[in-house]
């Protein structure tokens, strides 16, 4: 067996006889590995080849299958990662030196460069303790100038104020990252960005949601829509922006997983009851947990309650062990719902994290 194949197996048996908790992350169905990895992932889909028109025909059909899952007018499925939607909102509404507003790092805001694109990062105000955008906060906030706002965070147990976020942002464009709880919102068991007061919604495809990695763009806006396009488009007169070749194999997988969540609707609850009763078994054993106050949750993510610099050790302590978190002291219940388990089955789940999880750091 080479190298690389031996690696392959590994990997495979590792994550199959481990209890993957990490929140940002999903296991794919058959259907979906089998997209991946199908004819397709050798070839291209511009009308520049021959051989392409059953590909085109397929990413069509997947934006199709995207608007009806999502409810919305438009559907972009071509960028090939989060930070593609990221870059593409970023040059489709802003300008070099000018404002973009999105929660700090620390915060879980999304740590793109803005600096690196001539973009100065005004961060939002959250709330001490929590993750929680400020809203009375940000009022003095936006009486600056601030054409695009980017309410996202990588760390996102509770649902963002949009309604109230982009009825400050006056003349700007309100965009919702929903890479970590895509999952959610495709099933209506989070929130409803675009209903809120969001113009655009962006996400990643692999996270709460079961897809293959890659990102996706969401409007109701034609005009939006079109703007972004032309940076994700191959365009033989203005030339090429942000994606070349978007991978067809990639977006056939997406469309697989987009088939399987419209039949799959209550899969978001699922997630949600199951992360609630996670958070109180293990609350219940004495594992310290944030957010006990609020039901600890209202995503796929909890977060253990220890500080910030025993974030490392502790993942290092349940890897041995054969549990899968990630340093910062964060945990999801997506893949575990994705498999089949229930609120049930979390009783025994917080069992083998109870044992796992270093005495000393228990409350």
């Amino acid at each position: 067996m080479s190298r690389i194949h031996d690696l392959i197996k590994k990997h495979e048996l590792l994550r199959k006889e481990g209890l993957n908790l990490v929140a940002s992350e999903n296991i794919l169905s058959q259907n979906v590995r089998d997209a991946l990895a199908s004819d397709l992932a050798g070839r291209y889909h511009s009308n520049y080849y021959g051989g392409t028109k059953y590909s085109q025909e397929m990413i069509e059909t997947v934006e199709e299958l995207a608007q009806e899952l999502f409810g919305v007018k438009h559907a972009l499925v071509t960028p090939l990662a989060g930070n593609i939607c990221d870059l593409t909102v970023l040059f489709t509404f802003t300008r070099t030196d000018d404002n973009v507003a999105i929660l700090p790092f620390n915060a879980g805001g999304y740590p793109l460069g803005l600096e690196k694109f001539e973009r100065k990062r005004i961060s939002l105000p959250n709330k001490a303790g929590t993750f929680d955008i400020d809203v009375s906060k940000s009022e003095e906030l936006f009486k600056q100038k601030i054409p695009l706002t980017i309410l996202g965070s990588s760390y996102i147990p509770f649902p963002h104020p949009v309604k109230e976020i982009s009825s400050l942002d006056q003349g700007g464009v309100t965009v919702y990252d929903g890479s970590h709880v895509l999952g959610l919102l495709a099933c209506g068991s989070f929130q409803k960005p675009l209903k809120e007061g969001a113009e655009v919604m962006i996400g990643s495809t692999h996270k709460s949601f079961y897809g293959p990695q890659g990102g996706i763009i969401l409007t109701d806006s034609h005009e939006h829509a079109e703007r972004m396009s032309e940076y994700l488009d191959v365009d033989e007169t203005t030339g090429i922006g942000l994606v070349d070749n978007p991978h067809p194999n990639r977006i056939a997988a997406l469309g697989a997983a987009i088939e399987e969540m419209l039949d799959d609707q209550d899969y978001g609850a699922r997630v949600v009851a199951n992360s609630q009763a996670l958070g109180k078994a293990l609350d219940d054993l004495g594992v310290p947990m944030r957010f006990a106050e609020r039901n600890y949750t209202r995503s796929h993510q909890l977060y253990f309650d220890i500080p910030v610099d025993k974030g490392v050790y502790l993942c290092k302590q349940l890897e041995k062990e054969g549990i899968f978190i990630d340093v910062s002291a964060r945990f999801g219940t997506s893949e575990l719902t994705h498999k089949g388990m229930s609120p049930e089955d979390m009783e025994e789940v917080a069992h083998e994290i109870y044992e796992a999880f270093p005495s000393e750091m228990r409350a």
